[in-house]
């Protein structure tokens, strides 16, 4: 619990029913969170926005909504309250403030993919990048990067195979494989760029991107998850191109640098991968090494 001490009365209850949302949210009830954050919201609306606590409760009833929403499956709905929520008073030049305005932003754009309006998806990543493009904090940029990342893949959905090779590349050339931080949202660039030029019948430059997804810093689960993505693309490409056996031995490779991971979601990708390469491995003829690899499966 926050402390109130020092505040006014209206503050003290925006915080007190703020805390309840959060609560209730963590707790999984999502209709009774929902019902509070109504609430919340209400007051926030009816109170001064220049008081800092104010303009903290409206911000986070927003948010809070469209999450809910989200949750609750009504994309089309949190899509509008992530939209709401970016337009909350805020003051920019404050890091923690900033984010959180990119946050509504780049979440509304998620909301529009997922309902298949990429055109709609692409509007929010603009908006975006054009209002945050040049933050300094590390988290605003962060989540620019994601929406860079994110227009990308909408532009490939829109199979705007030119223009989504573009703004891969940008993303690509600016941040390092060796670093950690940036590591998922590289790989997940040049998963985009390689599905691109398959696309444009340029397989074999596919696979090379592919396969430098290799070279990125992997501390982190999620680009862990995403190298066994591209491997397993790379695997298809090299299939397409007639090189099985080199494909097997993609798979191969990564199933065993991904053996024993502890992430469940890493643990899920390896198996996917498994039952790829036994697939691939009876359409060579090689059922006894197939069965083998679906023992391994069974096993993990």
């Amino acid at each position: 619990m926050r402390d109130t001490s020092g505040m006014d009365a209206v503050a003290r209850r925006l915080r007190a029913e703020a805390d309840q949302v959060l609560e209730l949210h963590e707790a999984g009830d999502l209709d009774a969170a929902f019902a509070a954050c109504e609430t919340l919201l209400a007051a926030a609306q009816a109170a001064d926005p220049a008081d800092p606590v104010v303009r903290e409760s409206l911000f986070l009833a927003r948010f809070e909504r469209a999450l809910l929403l989200t949750e609750l499956g009504e994309l089309e709905a949190a899509a509008a309250a992530y939209d709401d929520a970016a337009e909350a008073p805020a003051d920019l030049d404050d890091p923690d403030q900033r984010h959180e305005v990119a946050m509504a932003l780049l979440n509304r754009g998620v909301c529009l993919d997922a309902m298949g309006d990429h055109r709609g998806a692409l509007e929010a990543y603009d908006r975006l990048v054009v209002r945050f493009g040049d933050a300094d904090d590390p988290v605003t940029r962060d989540q620019v990067v994601r929406g860079r990342v994110n227009r990308a893949a909408a532009l490939l959905a829109l199979d705007e195979l030119h223009e989504a090779l573009t703004v891969a590349d940008a993303v690509i050339g600016e941040l390092d494989a060796s670093e950690a931080l940036g590591a998922e949202q590289l790989a997940m660039a040049m998963r985009i760029r390689a599905a691109a030029l398959r696309a444009l019948d340029r397989a074999g430059e596919a696979a090379e991107v592919l396969a430098a997804v290799e070279l990125c810093a992997a501390d982190d689960p999620a680009a862990r998850t995403q190298l066994a993505s591209a491997q397993r693309e790379r695997a298809e490409v090299l299939t397409e191109l007639g090189r099985r056996d080199e494909a097997v031995a993609v798979l191969d490779a990564t199933v065993r640098r991904l053996e024993g991971d502890p992430d469940p979601e890493v643990a899920e990708a390896r198996l996917e991968l498994l039952d790829v390469e036994a697939d691939l491995l009876d359409e060579l003829g090689d059922h006894a090494r197939a069965r083998a690899v679906r023992a391994e499966q069974d096993e993990a």
